[in-house]
């Protein structure tokens, strides 16, 4: 094959060989190629490229060897981690994305799919904010102004969100807090937030230090009074308090944050409220929870992300702004691509060159509706408190938090201290016993949960190591939950008597 015949000829038989290899795939489990590490290290071992450049038939024979080593994502029995599933017609619209291959940082790059993701973004806001017709037949295509703005995923919607904090309190300049009073700056969440803050105040010059991480409550909510608290400190210290950041689904245990009282004290003290809706923001959707995002609309910005509960791939995030004129802060400008008279997006992102990835936004909207999505929400969140209550039942387990969204945190308790009240050292115990069973569970690759370590009230501030249950797949049914909870059962006593005989 010549050269330009990769440009030019699609291979039909590739096509054909990429379905059957993803068909089989799917029917699989983690089981197939169990998680070795030292293995896939020594399958993938060569350093040097290829001199001359393979056939795409002897690379579909290179593919068949290393698709089974990735994680079966999509299979019923893995509970572990916040990707979804995705609806089939996502294959063929990513390669139609992938082929128009457009930048929508720039309108003269991707023209109409430029306007599409303002449109996407006003539905998003629509939602949230949940303003009227007229605001968005004003606002979605404004030159001067964004209701929000695509970004790779939700770490970087969480950063633009603090580089907007950041320039609504001191432009660009950290010195002009000095001028202002201050002996630094702060942003305050619960000890539950996203470690992309971490990142974010580091970027932006301020380290570590500067992320103050309170105490949260016995439902894993962020303490008001650990924040009056802290307020008083940040006064009495000269810190300026560049946001206050409410969790709308901790990552930990789907646990919501007072929203509407952060919100009233963000608007006393003059504050930045930044809401991390990341996996909780769908929720909206749905008639039945809606309620558990009361005050969100209050948020100055909120992030989402869409490869969570939207359920569109990887490297779709959002970050919505109440006003549209807030983005103008962080406007920045090109002379050889984004200029000052543009539309372009570009001038408002943290990134360049990105992929238009609200074209799946625009698919999932469409086919799937409001209604769609408040019947996978409410299913999903149905089957977590239905997981919890097997949890709750069986003496070989333990419910840490009582399900609020899709997310579960528990733990297995070995045969030997079942019943029995847990102290320092015997939680100690049950740590190691849950560690080694959640990397049993995986080695063994026919169901899967991820584990956590948080401290829970009940039993003060010792680290608990937690496993860690994502009910996102539409198609899990109670068979399935019921199959991973006896996988754990079974591994656990086998795992029981190594550890403690």
């Amino acid at each position: 094959m010549k050269l330009t015949e990769l440009f030019t000829q699609p291979d039909p038989d590739f096509g054909k060989a990429m379905t059957a290899l993803l068909e089989h795939f799917h029917h699989s489990d983690d089981s197939q190629a169990p998680y070795q590490r030292g293995s896939f290290t020594h399958q993938l071992d060569q350093s040097c490229m290829p001199a001359i450049g393979i056939s795409p038939r002897d690379y579909l024979a290179r593919l068949a060897t290393l698709v089974p080593g990735a994680s079966h994502l999509t299979s019923p029995r893995y509970m572990g981690h916040m990707t979804a599933p995705l609806p089939a017609f996502t294959a063929e619209l990513s390669r139609l994305l992938v082929m128009l291959n457009q930048n929508p940082m720039k309108m003269e790059s991707s023209r109409l799919l430029s306007f599409l993701e303002r449109e996407v973004l006003a539905k998003l806001h629509r939602l949230v904010y949940r303003q009227d017709d007229a605001f968005y037949a004003a606002q979605m295509h404004a030159k001067d102004a964004a209701l929000g703005v695509m970004t790779s995923g939700g770490t970087i919607a969480n950063v633009t969100a603090l580089w907007l904090a950041r320039n609504r309190a001191c432009g660009d300049n950290l010195f002009a807090l000095a001028e202002q009073g201050y002996r630094g700056a702060v942003i305050l969440g619960s000890q539950l937030m996203h470690y992309s803050f971490d990142k974010g105040m580091d970027l932006l010059g301020l380290g570590g230090r500067s992320v103050w991480r309170l105490d949260t409550d016995e439902h894993n909510r962020l303490s008001l009074a650990a924040l009056e608290q802290a307020l008083q400190q940040c006064r009495e210290q000269k810190l300026k308090v560049l946001a206050l950041v409410g969790v709308a689904g901790s990552t930990d245990f789907g646990s919501v944050d007072p929203l509407p009282e952060l919100a009233a004290i963000a608007r006393r003290e003059q504050i930045h409220f930044h809401v991390d809706a990341a996996w909780g923001g769908p929720t909206l959707f749905s008639p039945r929870y809606q309620g558990l995002l009361t005050g969100i609309e209050h948020a100055d910005t909120v992030t989402l992300d869409g490869h969570k509960q939207l359920l569109v791939p990887l490297g779709t995030g959002m970050l919505l702004c109440r006003q549209p004129d807030l983005m103008m802060t962080v406007k920045r400008e090109a002379p050889y691509a984004i200029r000052a008279t543009s539309f372009d997006q570009g001038r408002f992102t943290l990134e360049g060159t990105r992929p238009a990835n609200a074209l799946y936004l625009d698919a999932a909207f469409q086919m799937l509706g409001q209604q769609g999505y408040a019947q996978l929400i409410d299913a999903n969140y149905d089957r977590a408190r239905r997981m919890a209550a097997l949890i709750d039942a069986s003496p070989a387990f333990e419910l840490m938090s009582a399900p609020v969204m899709n997310l579960l945190s528990y733990r297995c308790i070995p045969s030997h201290l079942q019943g029995q009240e847990p102290d320092v050292a015997t939680n100690e115990e049950i740590n190691l016993f849950n560690v080694a069973l959640q990397k049993a569970q995986r080695a063994e690759g026919h169901s899967f949960v991820s584990r956590t370590q948080r401290a829970v009230s009940r039993y003060g501030e010792q680290p608990l190591t937690l496993l860690r249950a994502v009910l996102l797949n539409p198609l899990i049914e109670e068979a399935d939950i019921r199959a991973l909870l006896d996988d754990q059962v079974r591994l656990g006593n086998q795992i029981a008597s190594q550890l403690f005989e």
